[in-house]
């Protein structure tokens, strides 16, 4: 059986980009700011024959490219949405170069969301990108707010998802989970996480019923939490039951989200989220290139997957979602 291999989120970033942040935080690297110095930046400069060859030695044969995270969104507007169409026409130009190789998700600028939805029409309609990439919160405001409505609208209208990418607890957030070494694999789950409930819970979805959201990192623990959601919703909820949604929090994660692998090819949790998921709803990613993509794509093929399971997993999932 042929298997195309697609990983789904893979990072990049342009020299722009670099350099604002750089002006804009002094030039200090943090886990908040995006890898702005150090080794990182060459390889998430390259989206060209440099990537390929990485690819290549891993055996990928596409990657779906995003504006690594906090992409524009530490920016005043102007800023974030000027920068916003650079990467995306970047982004553009990459494809053309190797359009059997890479494919690519929009990066929106949330502080103007009206300027982000044209830029999302703008981006699929013209440049071919498959959906937005969006990090979380934006200046500590979450998408539940309706001010951010606009980019649902656009995103439904076009009929692509929004791939919610996790960055750094908000501020108010950020005291209790300030816990050195545990930015990204704890720090980072709990905010997008949260980020995802908080759009079930404030009836996005309800407002948006053909709404089609990704989440990393197996769903940001979400997964392996829905029983417990559900089973304490119902309880916590009995006493009023005229607020209670019109569906179990878990059904309209089912319902409304799909998760990649990515940064988590580990046997248990994945398999933990296929079963309570479904494997057409798991697409397989790495994060390159915060990791290793030959060595993710080993401990993925360690794993015995039957042959019709890794085409769901690596391909034809990956190609329903995002119309790949």
């Amino acid at each position: 059986m042929a298997i195309k291999r697609i990983t789904t989120e893979e990072a990049f970033t342009i020299p722009e980009i670099v350099e604002q942040t750089r002006k804009l935080v002094g030039g200090v690297p943090s886990m908040g700011t995006g890898a702005i110095v150090g080794p990182l930046v060459e390889l998430l400069c390259d989206i060209g024959q440099g990537r390929i060859a990485s690819m290549d030695n891993a055996g990928i044969d596409l990657q779906l490219l995003s504006l690594t995270a906090p992409g524009v969104q530490l920016y005043d507007a102007a800023t974030a949405l000027s920068l916003a169409k650079l990467a995306n026409d970047r982004l553009k130009a990459a494809i053309d170069a190797y359009p059997t190789r890479f494919a690519g998700l929009a990066a929106v600028a949330p502080q103007d969301p009206t300027g982000s939805a044209k830029e999302l029409e703008r981006a699929v309609t013209r440049l071919g990108l498959k959906g937005a990439i969006i990090n979380s919160h934006t200046h500590g405001e979450y998408l539940d707010n309706p001010k951010f409505w606009p980019i649902f609208e656009a995103v439904t209208a076009l009929d692509v998802p929004i791939y919610l990418h996790p960055r750094e607890p908000s501020p108010a957030m950020a005291a209790p989970l300030n816990l050195t070494g545990f930015t990204v694999g704890w720090g980072f789950a709990v905010e997008a996480g949260t980020h995802a409930l908080r759009l079930i819970a404030n009836g996005v979805f309800e407002r948006f019923p053909k709404l089609r959201m990704v989440l990393g990192h197996l769903g940001e623990m979400l997964p392996f939490m829905l029983d417990r959601i559900d089973n304490r919703y119902r309880f916590e909820t009995g006493l009023f039951p005229d607020k209670r949604m019109k569906r179990r929090p878990s059904e309209y994660f089912r319902d409304h989200f799909a998760v990649t692998t990515t940064g988590m090819n580990f046997p248990a949790p994945l398999r933990a989220a296929i079963a309570v998921l479904g494997v057409d709803n798991v697409l397989f990613g790495i994060d390159h290139p915060y990791e290793d993509q030959a060595e993710e794509v080993a401990k993925f093929e360690a794993m015995g997957f039957s042959e019709a399971d890794k085409k769901k997993l690596y391909q034809t999932n990956s190609e329903r979602v995002f119309k790949l």
